[in-house]
Parts: C-alpha cells; structure tokens; sequence
C-alpha cells in the first residue's frame, strides 16, 4: 500500500477549518450585519470545505487500501472499530456535558430513555458528531460502492457516475427532508457526500497521470475569482437567511430557484478549494519545512483533534462573555480558534499516551 505525505497536510487543513467554522458561526449571534459579522460570514463560508474535504480522503484512502478483493467481516471489523467506541465514548462524554452544565444551573433536562437513544443514534450527542455517523454509512456502503465504481470504470464511465452523483447531491440538498421526518434526512445523509467520496476514488485511480500534472501546476491566481465569487454568494445566502437582508438586484433573478443555485455551486466551490490545498499540500511535502512538520502532526492528530476541539469552545464560550469578551470583538476569533487548537492538540497529546488510547481518540500514528 502507497503512502502519501501530502494527505495528511489536507486532514490539517481539514481539522484548521473544522475548528474555524465552529469559532466563526456565531456571527449568527449578532444583531446585525456590519463588517465583523461579514468576515465571520466569509471565513465560515470558505472554512465549509471542511467535512467534504475530509470524505473525499476517506474514498481516496479506503482506495488506496481496499481497491481489489475485500474481505468483508475483516473489512468491517476494523473500519466499524477505527469509529464505533469514540464515537460511543464521546457521545457519552458531551451527552454527560450538556446533562450536568443545565443541572447545575437548575433547568431542566430531557432524561427520557428513548430521547437519548435516538440521539445516539443520530449523531445528536453534539453537534459535531454527526460526522461519524455518516462516516460510519460510508463504510457499511463502500463494498457496494467499489463495485460499481469497477464497474464503470472498466467500462470508461466514471466521469458520468461522477456527474450523477453530483446531481444526486444537489438534489438531495434542495430536498432535505423536514424536521419532522429528521431521521430520513440522517439516514440517507450519505448521498449528500457520495460524490465527494467517490471523487477521492478517482483521484486515487489516477493519481499520477491526472493530479501531479494537472492540479500541482495550476497557477493559485486561476482560482482566485471562482473562490471570490462564489464567497459572495454564501454571505448573501448567510445574509438572507439569518439577517432577512433582500437585495433586490440579485432576488428577483434568483427568486424561488436561489436555493439551487447555491446548491450546484457548492460542491463545485469545494473541489476548486481541494485543488487549491492539494497545491499548497504538494509545496509543503517537497520543501519539508518548519511549516510542513507542524501540519503533519495535526494531520496526524485530526481525528483526536475532530472528536475534543467542541467541548473546548463550548467551555470557551460559556467564559469568555462572562468577562465581557463575546464575538462582538475583534479578537474573539483569533484567540478562540488558537486557543481551541492549542488545547486539542494538547489533550489529543496526552490522551495517546494513555492505555488503549486508539479506541478513544484513533490512531495517531
């Protein structure tokens, strides 16, 4: 099996905006929009990137080591067990955090049995966590999906199962299905990230002949517009949406079909930003620099990093108002990213030293 350096520079880019968009979104917390709330808006919108990013190292890693024959129950015990107790130990813990935080300030708290299982069955422990039970759909579906990627390929047609699967996203966006049929939306949630999935597969299959030649010479300044125009449309959807701000140029031409439209440029938006990280990934690896060492620990560390960083701003943010500096400031964003970072990594650091630490914070090898 071939090992690439550059992979996990992406999972450090990946965990970077994870922890951004977490730090950024509470912009959604502001009364209005001003220039702060703005930039909030700009970095939570590129910082999407983020779990998409993430799926399609999941395809183009599982690719890497599972392109032939798979033995299924081998193939499921490990996959099932890189994911299964962290997100079952974490869940517990940050379901504990929610519980005991509201009992000591004397409010209520939802014990009903079925409540908290449905929870855990939905990723709903915390926010975050939804993440493993999508991961954990792509793994029981990835021996179906090998297969009909084998399929077309050998057939020459993995560009148009790609273009299908796009399709397949968007419309699964502009169809979410209602609160009321939520456990639909999380069942059949994977279909919103399949592309992105399958599109690490591809790159895997041809990594050489397609990716070193094409993506590492693309000049940075040829993706500067697409990643400038489509930052302005996430803010106007984010505008819209939590400030019922109308701009009345751009919502008569879009009306009722601007939710589609932002649903088709998304994903495009994203793999221009994996192309632009790609680049910046294969500098790095080639110069093997002060900068390099650090991202590929945190790489290492991503998964750690992913399952620890919420608890961290969640105690962050319930400190910092109560000394009278909110996100209203400057310096909220900066000092909360860095420090939500420093920390995580810290207890990520610690955690691995311990007994069994694989089954709580994965593998940082």
């Amino acid at each position: 099996m071939r090992y690439f350096n550059e992979i996990n520079i992406l999972r450090a880019f990946a965990i970077l905006a994870v922890i951004s968009i977490h730090v950024s979104t509470y912009f959604t917390k502001m009364g209005s929009i001003n220039v702060l709330a703005a930039t909030y808006m700009a970095i939570d919108v590129f910082s999407h990137f983020a779990v998409p990013l993430f799926i399609c190292i999941s395809g183009f890693v599982l690719y890497n080591k599972y392109s032939g024959a798979i033995d299924l129950r081998t193939f499921y015990e490990k996959r099932l067990m890189s994911v299964l107790p962290q997100y079952l130990i974490f869940s517990t813990f940050y379901l504990g955090v929610t519980y005991i935080v509201p009992m000591i300030r004397a409010k209520p708290v939802d014990l009903d049995i079925p409540h908290i299982l449905y929870l855990y069955a939905t990723g709903g422990c915390f926010y975050h966590l939804w993440f493993f039970v999508l991961i954990i759909q792509l793994y029981l579906l990835y021996p179906a999906i090998v297969r009909i990627y084998h399929y077309c390929d050998a057939r020459g047609r993995t560009c148009e199962l790609l273009i299908a699967l796009f399709f397949a996203g968007v419309i699964f966006h502009t169809i979410y299905p209602a609160p009321d049929v939520y456990v639909l939306g999380v069942a059949t949630r994977f279909m919103a990230y399949i592309f992105y999935f399958v599109l690490g597969m591809f790159i895997r299959s041809r990594y050489d002949d397609l990716v070193l030649k094409s993506v590492s010479t693309t000049p940075p300044y040829c993706l500067s517009l697409p990643l400038l125009c489509c930052t302005l449309l996430g803010i106007f959807t984010y505008a819209h949406e939590y400030f019922a701000v109308e701009i009345t140029r751009i919502q008569p031409i879009a009306g009722q079909y601007w939710h589609w439209i932002d649903s088709m440029t998304t994903p495009l938006y994203y793999v221009v930003i994996f192309a632009l990280c790609f680049g910046i990934s294969l500098h790095l690896v080639s110069r093997r620099t002060r900068v390099f060492t650090v991202l590929e620990k945190i790489g290492h560390y991503s998964f750690g990093i992913y399952l620890v960083h919420a608890f961290f701003i969640y105690v962050l943010v319930q400190v910092f108002p109560r000394l009278g500096f909110d996100w209203n400031n400057w310096l909220f964003y900066p000092l909360t990213f860095a420090l939500t970072l420093v920390l995580s990594y810290l207890s990520v650091e610690i955690i691995q030293k311990l007994p069994y630490s694989t089954y709580i914070i994965g593998s940082t090898r």
